[in-house]
């Protein structure tokens, strides 16, 4: 797969083509009922991902977690 480079969130970064904005479709986070993003009481597990992500220019979706429960 090319591997293509764009601009996120101001900076540039490389992804595999054929992944550029599939993360959501792929990531447990969006599923579960703990992550509620912008809240105070957003899962704790989701936020220190999202930090360390702005910090170093990543997208990590979430394939696995022990802490999980299905929500909508």
């Amino acid at each position: 797969m090319p591997i293509i480079k764009y601009e996120h969130f101001g900076q540039m970064v490389s992804v595999r083509e054929d992944l550029k904005g599939k993360h959501r479709d792929h990531c447990l986070c969006y599923k579960c009922k703990k992550f509620q993003p912008c809240e105070r009481d957003n899962c704790k597990i989701a936020q220190m991902l999202y930090s360390l992500c702005v910090l170093a220019n990543l997208v990590t979706p979430v394939w696995e977690c022990g802490d999980f429960e299905e929500g909508e």
